[in-house]
């Protein structure tokens, strides 16, 4: 049984005029080990016995949430949308909460998690296939007909194609992926 029918039970059994004792003696014959203290019967009849009306638990004190506001879940969500590489870092900065607010709000409320990318290498075109699959056969038949001396006559041309990039880290590089579950 949850507690508010263990409640609306205590409350029942109390208006027809049944002590704390008597009540809990029933429901310990009725529900054995499962059923409540007889400290919890006592509070609860005490307070039937004020007037409380309700057997719900009375809303607690706390501090309201101010980090997971729908403004902040919806500012996220087209903050992730927009760029899927945004650290949660940038996503806190950006709304003026934690981090792990940020992480709280694209996992838990939008079902996002922060996976690798990979890296794909760069495809070369038909063209140039052609172009380095000829030069290479120019060059084998180079080096076959004088072995000795191939790498003294290899010349190279003024012209150098040099990419260069920084190479970014696996944490620079996460995404934000929906989770799907199978």
């Amino acid at each position: 049984m949850e507690k508010t029918e263990y409640r609306a039970v205590m409350k029942y059994l109390h208006l027809k005029g049944m002590t704390p004792s008597e009540i809990h003696e029933d429901m310990v014959r009725t529900l054995t080990e499962n059923a409540p203290s007889y400290a919890t019967f006592k509070r609860w009849v005490n307070e039937f016995q004020r007037g409380r009306k309700s057997v719900e638990d009375d809303p607690r004190p706390g501090r309201p949430p101010t980090a997971t506001t729908e403004d902040n879940i919806d500012l996220a969500l087209g903050m992730i949308t927009q760029d899927r590489r945004i650290s949660c870092r940038q996503i806190a900065e950006r709304l003026g909460i934690s981090n792990e607010k940020a992480d709280n709000i694209g996992t838990k409320e939008h079902g996002f998690s922060k996976v690798s990318a990979r890296w794909v290498p760069r495809v070369l075109t038909p063209e140039q296939k052609r172009t380095r699959c000829t030069l290479s056969t120019s060059n084998l038949e180079l080096f076959e007909a004088d072995e000795e001396n191939f790498l003294v006559r290899f010349i190279t041309m003024d012209e150098s194609w040099v990419h260069h990039y920084q190479p970014e880290t696996k944490e620079q590089s996460k995404q934000w992926k929906h989770i799907i579950f199978s």
